[in-house]
């Protein structure tokens, strides 16, 4: 098998979205709908802060494919559920602070969506996930609902989103290490893009496929040279991921603090078997390409896998590499 580091290495810089501190545009875009929440909340709302949360804080996001950016930001609010028991009502007052001509403000069931658009197509979306205060612990309450919920359905849920994000970002002492996951993160997100194109599809959420890599992700080098090997990496993630099914077929991604929910729950049955089969896809064509001795022919396997972004060199160069390691091309002598 040719030494594929390279192009997966190629591939990772393709998809690469780094967090807001890389990237100064959706920081400033983050900053000015937080300016604008400031100023022009009412005046009786409590206090709030603010923080980033999701793939920019984690460092895993990935470019999307459609340009719709997705900035997740948590809001804190100086206060407890008390103040507000119906939790939608705060999330109201944020809303109502946003609304102008040039976004849409949504509220969903997790949190508030603005969404900005650009010459008629969605430019990017900023999630405000709202919280409160919690008097007990050092935890947080989210405001769970929307705006026209049963009132079953309007609840504070105990939450520790600052948690979640130290335990994904120091999941290993060694940097590298963190990197090596960082990376697999990001491949198995290309691979759900390109191969999942909606929940209704089976496409699992980026935090599930991120707390999957959490619970079951260990890093792989070359036992002679040191080096990473990322194919090895994603490999035996995707067979323990695989191993993990239960004889129901479905996949149980737990968040790994509170609440302590299966990430997968929203799925449906179908849904879940759909996104069995082709992750088993993926397995097969991972083993494939470690069996496969051309380099540009294993680069076409995967790249049917995680689509166009993954590199496929040039059939001449692949050739020079295969003479150098002693490969003779299909129908050829040695």
């Amino acid at each position: 098998m040719p030494d594929l580091q390279k192009q997966f290495v190629k591939f990772h810089d393709n998809i690469k979205l780094g967090n807001f501190d890389e990237n100064q545009t959706l920081r400033e875009k983050r900053d000015t709908l937080l300016k604008d929440l400031k100023s022009r909340i009412e005046e009786n709302a409590p206090s709030f802060e603010s923080f980033g949360q999701g793939s920019y804080a984690m460092n895993t996001g990935i470019v999307p494919k459609d340009g719709n950016y997705d900035i997740d930001v948590g809001i804190i609010f100086d206060c407890s559920r008390e103040r507000y028991p119906d939790p939608v009502d705060l999330k109201k007052i944020v809303r109502n602070a946003l609304s102008n001509g040039n976004r849409t403000v949504v509220i969903r069931r997790p949190c508030v969506t603005v969404t900005y658009m650009k010459n008629g197509k969605v430019d990017y979306h900023v999630d405000l996930a709202i919280y409160v205060k919690r008097n007990e612990d050092n935890l947080l309450d989210l405001a769970i609902g929307k705006e026209f919920s049963e009132e079953e359905n309007k609840v504070w849920q105990k939450s520790d989103p600052k948690g979640l994000i130290d335990k994904i970002n120091n999941s290993f002492v060694n940097s590298d290490d963190q990197a090596q996951m960082r990376r697999c993160i990001r491949y198995l997100k290309k691979w759900r893009d390109h191969n999942l194109h909606s929940v209704n599809s089976g496409k699992p959420f980026s935090i599930a496929l991120t707390c999957s890599a959490y619970n079951w992700f260990q890093p792989s080098k070359d036992i002679f040279s040191g080096k990473y090997q990322d194919l090895d990496a994603l490999l035996d993630l995707v067979k323990t991921k695989l191993s993990h099914f239960d004889s129901l077929g479905w996949l149980t991604i737990s968040l790994p603090v509170e609440p302590y929910e299966d990430l997968n729950k929203v799925m449906t049955v179908t849904q879940m078997k759909t996104y069995k089969e082709k992750f088993a896809n993926l397995r097969d064509a991972l083993i494939a390409a470690k069996n496969e001795d051309l380099e540009d022919e294993v680069c076409k396997l995967l790249r049917i896998q995680f689509g166009d972004d993954f590199p496929v060199p040039e059939k001449k160069d692949t050739a020079k590499k295969a003479a150098v390691a002693g490969y003779a091309p299909a129908g050829g002598s040695a």
